[in-house]
C-alpha cells in the first residue's frame, strides 16, 4: 500500500509540477534563509554558555543617579576589590580585569600580543582550562604569565613553553616573566578573549591606583557563594558603599542629585555575566555587546519568512486540490476512507518538503559564505547536527507538512461526494481562508518595507549629518604598541615635513570613530569648581590638533609651541564652558590637579566626538599626561587615493616592523553604525525575499482563478470589454488585499521603528510619505505580478476558450 502511495503521490506530483515547482522554490529559499538566521541567533544566544559556573558569576557597575540623567559604568577603582573581599564573606571567589598590549620577544621572535590584567581567581571563576603547566595555581608568583595555545604555537611552535621566560614590554621599560600555564584558546562565542595573563599588581601605575578611589579603569567579577542570593548581596552592598564614597556622595547631593526608590544616589550593583552579550546600556562592559534588538530581528525576519511560505505552501495546496476535486469524488465512490485520502495528501506534501528541505539545506550551504561576510556571522552547517537544531527543524518539518498536507485533504471530504462529481463545489469559505493568508503575507511583507525604508534613511541622516570636524580628507594612523606614541608622531611629522599635498600632522590618545584596530578609549575625570562637581572626558592631544581636524576655536587659542605654559593648559568645548558658567572661561584656572591647576586658553566648538547615538558632552583637551596612540594627517583633497598610498609607503619607511592600519576618518565614522548598516541589510534582503516568496504564490493563485474565469473573460470578451478593463477587473480583488494587508502592518511598523529610533539621541521622524511608498511598492509588485496573468488571460481568444468550456 506504500508503495502504491509513493508512486500515485510521484505522479501527482509530476502532474502538477508547475505549482509544485513553484512551492518547492518558495519553500527551499525560506529553509536557506530560516537556517542561516536561525543558526545566528542560536550562536549568539550561546555566549559565555561553555563557563561552568556562569549563573553564578556577576560583574559589578556603579550607578549615578545625577541632577539630570541616571548613569551607570563598569569601571572600578583599584582598592575596591581587596575591600570588598574583605567586607564581605559571601564571595567566593573575586577577580579585577584590566586591559593592555605588549611587544613579546623570545629569541630572535618579537610578535604583539593582548593583555589581561587579572587576580589569582580569574581562572577559577572563568572556565579557561589549563592545558600544560600549574593547573591549581597558575598565577601565584608576580612573574607568573598564562599564555593561550595559539600564543604558544607562535612564540615556541611545537616546544614545551612551561618555565620558559619571555620579555614583554608593555609601559616602556621590557620585564622578563615565566610562562607557567598553557590555557586552551578561548571558543570564538566567548565575551573574554585574551593572548597572555599578568597579576593585575604588574598593571602599570598599580601602586599609585591602589591609593585612589577615584581612578576608574578595570572591571571587576565577583562569584558568590552558594546560598548567597544575588538581591540580597546587591542590597547588602549599599553599606559598603556609603562609607567608601562619602565624599562622592557628598558632592552628588550638593549638585542636586536625584536618589532612586530606596534613597541612594550612588550604588554598587550586580550585573548577572550571562546577560553581558546583550547588554549595550553599560559603559564599559566587557566584550563585544549586541544589540539585543539586532539579534531579535534576525529572529523576526526568520519566522516571517517561514510563515510566508508556509501560507504560500497552504493556498497553493488548497489551489491544487480544488482542481482534484474529482479523483477525491471517484476515490470516495470506489470505497477509500478518510484516512487513506489523509495518507495520499500527506505523502504528497512531505515528498514536496523534502525536496525543498534538501534543495534549501544545499543554497544555504552556497550561500553561507557570503552570509557570514555580510553579518560577520561565526555559524557553520556543522551547527545542524547539534541534538537542539535537529529537534527543532524535525518539529518544524512535521508540522508544516501536517498543515499543509492535511487541510486540502480535510476540506475535501466536507464536500458530498455526489456534488463533488457534479462539478459543483461551493468554494466560498476556501476563498475566504486564501484571502486571510494573502493578507497575512503581504502585512508581513510591508512590514519589512516600512522597516527598511526607516533603517535606510536613519543610516542616510547618520552619515550625512555635519560632526562638527574634517571627516573627509584625514587619514587616522593606530601607532600601535610596537612603537612609542608620542616618539613615532615627532618622526613621522618629520617624515612629511615638505609634502605638497600634506596640510597637518597631529595625535591623540582616542580615535575619531572605530579605525581598523578597533579600539576606542573614554577617559573621564571629575573635580570641584567653584562648589559644584564637575565630569569631563579627557582628550590628550598634541600641537596642530584643532587645525588638522577642522575643530573651530570659539574664544581664545589652540596649543602653540611659542608658549611654554602651554604643557600645563586646556582647551574645553562649548558644553564643557556651560558647566564652568558659560562666559569669560578663557584665563581661568581649572583645579582638574591639586598640584598645578590647569589654564584654560580656548573654547572649541562642540562637536559629535562620540557616536550620534549620544548627546555631546563636556570635552577637554590636553596637551601632556596621555599616550599618543593615533596620528592624524590632513590632506589637501586633490589625489586623495594618490595621498594615502603616499602616506602607508612613508609609514612603512619610517616604522618597518609596525603594521599601517590607516584609514579614512569618514571610514571610521561610518563604521560607529555597522550593527545599523548589518540590521539595514536585514531588512532589505529580509523584505526581498519575503516579497519574492509572496508574489511566486500570488502568481500561481491568480493562475488557478484565471482558469476557473476563462468563461466569464471569453462572454466579456465577445460583449466588447477591452484588455484594460479585464486586466483591472481581475486584478481589482488582488490589490484590494494587498492594500488592506499595508494599512494592517503600518500601525506595528510605526511603533517598532519609533522604539528602535529611541536608542539614537539624533534622529530621524518618520514621515507620511515613507507609508504611503510602502503601499506603493507593494501594490506596485502584486500588480505586475498578477497582471501577468490577467493581460495573458485578456489575451487568448475568447471563441478557444468557449469552445473548450
Amino acid at each position: 500500500m506504500l508503495k502504491n502511495y509513493l508512486k500515485t503521490a510521484w505522479r501527482n506530483l509530476w502532474k502538477g509540477r508547475v505549482f509544485n515547482i513553484m512551492n518547492i522554490i518558495g519553500l527551499s529559499v525560506a529553509v536557506a534563509c530560516c537556517i542561516m538566521l536561525f543558526l545566528t541567533v542560536y550562536y549568539e544566544f550561546s555566549y559565555d554558555k561553555f563557563h561552568t559556573n556562569l549563573d553564578k558569576i556577576h560583574q559589578l557597575y556603579f550607578t549615578k543617579n545625577g541632577a539630570d540623567k541616571v548613569e551607570k559604568s563598569t569601571s572600578m577603582p583599584a582598592p575596591l576589590t581587596p575591600a570588598v573581599k574583605a567586607e564581605y564573606q559571601d564571595i567566593k571567589y573575586i577577580t579585577r580585569m584590566g586591559n593592555g598590549g605588549t611587544i613579546v620577544r623570545y629569541g630572535n621572535k618579537q610578535i604583539e600580543e593582548s593583555i589581561r590584567f587579572v587576580d589569582q581567581d580569574f581562572l577559577k571563576m572563568f572556565t579557561f582550562p589549563v592545558v600544560k603547566g600549574d593547573n591549581a595555581s597558575p598565577l601565584k608568583d608576580l612573574n607568573n604569565v598564562v599564555i593561550s595555545e595559539f600564543v604558544a604555537t607562535a612564540i615556541f611552535g611545537k616546544t614545551n613553553p612551561v618555565g620558559k621566560s619571555i620579555e614583554l614590554n608593555y609601559s616602556g621599560e621590557p620585564r622578563s616573566f615565566v610562562v607557567s600555564a598553557v590555557v586552551k584558546d578561548f571558543p570564538q562565542n566567548s565575551s573574554i578573549n585574551f593572548d597572555l595573563l599578568l597579576r593585575f599588581e604588574n598593571a602599570p601605575e598599580y601602586q599609585a591606583n591602589m591609593k585612589s578611589w577615584d581612578h576608574h579603569d578595570h572591571n571587576v567579577f565577583v562569584q558568590l557563594n552558594d546560598n548567597v542570593k544575588p538581591a540580597v548581596f546587591d542590597a547588602r552592598l549599599q553599606s559598603f558603599v556609603k562609607k567608601a564614597f562619602k565624599t562622592t556622595i557628598a558632592d552628588m547631593k550638593r549638585d542636586g542629585a536625584r536618589p532612586d526608590a530606596q534613597g541612594n544616589v550612588y550604588t554598587l550593583n550586580l550585573l548577572p555575566f550571562a546577560y553581558n552579550h546583550f547588554d549595550t546600556e553599560l559603559v564599559g562592559l566587557e566584550g563585544n555587546s549586541v544589540n539585543k534588538t539586532y539579534v531579535m530581528a534576525l529572529l523576526a525576519i526568520g519566522i516571517f519568512i517561514l510563515v510566508i511560505a508556509c501560507i504560500n505552501f497552504v493556498n497553493l495546496s488548497v489551489a491544487r486540490a480544488f482542481t482534484r476535486a474529482r479523483e477525491v469524488g471517484v476515490r470516495k465512490t470506489l470505497g477509500a476512507n478518510k484516512w487513506q485520502l489523509l495518507s495520499q495528501f500527506w505523502i504528497e506534501t512531505l515528498l514536496v518538503c523534502l525536496f525543498a528541505l534538501v534543495l534549501g539545506i544545499v543554497i544555504a550551504n552556497f550561500a553561507l559564505p557570503g552570509f557570514k561576510a555580510t553579518f560577520r556571522s561565526q555559524i557553520s552547517m556543522n551547527m545542524l547536527l547539534q541534538p537542539v537544531q535537529l529537534a527543532v527543524i524535525t518539529g518544524l518539518f512535521i508540522l508544516i507538512t501536517i498543515i499543509a498536507g492535511l487541510y486540502p485533504a480535510l476540506l475535501m471530504m466536507r464536500y458530498k461526494t455526489v456534488m463533488v462529481l457534479k462539478g459543483t463545489v461551493n468554494t466560498v469559505k476556501p476563498g475566504k481562508v486564501r484571502n486571510i493568508l494573502l493578507v497575512t503575507q503581504f502585512s508581513l511583507s510591508s512590514l519589512l518595507i516600512v522597516c527598511t525604508l526607516v533603517t535606510w534613511q536613519q543610516i542616510d541622516y547618520l552619515k550625512s549629518k555635519p560632526l562638527g570636524y574634517s571627516k573627509d580628507e584625514v587619514v587616522s594612523i593606530p601607532v600601535g604598541n610596537s612603537v612609542n606614541g608620542a616618539r613615532s608622531l615627532e618622526l613621522f611629522r618629520n617624515q612629511l615635513n615638505g609634502e605638497p599635498d600634506v596640510v597637518a600632522v597631529s595625535g591623540a590618545y582616542d580615535n575619531m570613530g572605530s579605525g581598523k584596530d578597533g579600539s576606542t578609549r573614554t577617559s573621564i575625570i571629575g573635580f570641584t569648581y567653584k562648589g559644584h562637581d564637575i565630569h569631563t572626558n579627557i582628550q590628550g592631544v598634541s600641537y596642530d590638533y584643532a587645525k588638522t581636524m577642522g575643530i573651530k576655536l570659539l574664544e581664545g587659542r589652540d596649543f602653540s609651541r611659542e608658549f611654554t605654559t602651554d604643557s600645563n593648559a586646556v582647551v574645553v568645548n562649548e558644553k564643557m564652558a556651560a558647566q564652568l558658567g558659560g562666559k569669560n572661561v578663557v584665563g581661568t584656572y581649572l583645579p582638574m590637579d591639586d598640584k598645578k591647576p590647569s589654564l584654560i586658553v580656548g573654547v572649541m566648538k562642540n562637536f559629535h566626538f562620540r557616536s550620534l547615538r549620544s548627546e555631546i558632552e563636556p570635552l577637554t583637551l590636553v596637551l601632556s599626561g596621555y599616550e599618543m596612540n593615533y596620528i592624524f594627517v590632513k590632506v589637501r583633497p586633490q589625489n586623495l587615493s594618490k595621498t594615502f598610498s603616499m602616506i602607508e609607503r612613508k609609514w612603512k619607511q619610517t616604522f618597518p616592523n609596525a603594521d599601517f592600519q590607516g584609514s579614512w576618518v569618514n571610514e571610521n565614522t561610518e563604521r560607529q553604525y555597522k550593527a545599523e548598516q548589518r540590521l539595514s541589510t536585514i531588512f532589505i534582503s529580509g523584505a526581498i525575499i519575503a516579497i519574492i516568496i509572496s508574489c511566486i504564490g500570488l502568481l500561481a493563485i491568480s493562475f488557478m482563478i484565471m482558469v476557473q474565469r476563462t468563461k466569464e473573460i471569453g462572454i466579456r470578451k465577445v460583449l466588447g470589454a477591452n484588455i484594460a478593463g479585464l486586466v483591472l477587473l481581475l486584478s481589482r480583488d488582488f490589490l484590494k488585499l494587498v492594500l488592506l494587508a499595508a494599512l494592517i502592518a503600518f500601525p506595528l511598523a510605526w511603533w517598532l521603528m519609533s522604539k528602535w529610533l529611541q536608542s539614537f539621541v539624533y534622529r530621524i521622524d518618520i514621515e507620511w510619505w515613507i507609508f504611503a511608498l510602502a503601499a506603493f511598492i507593494a501594490v506596485g509588485i502584486a500588480f505586475i505580478t498578477v497582471s501577468f496573468q490577467s493581460i495573458k488571460a485578456a489575451l487568448a481568444n475568447p471563441v478557444r476558450s468557449l469552445r473548450s468550456e
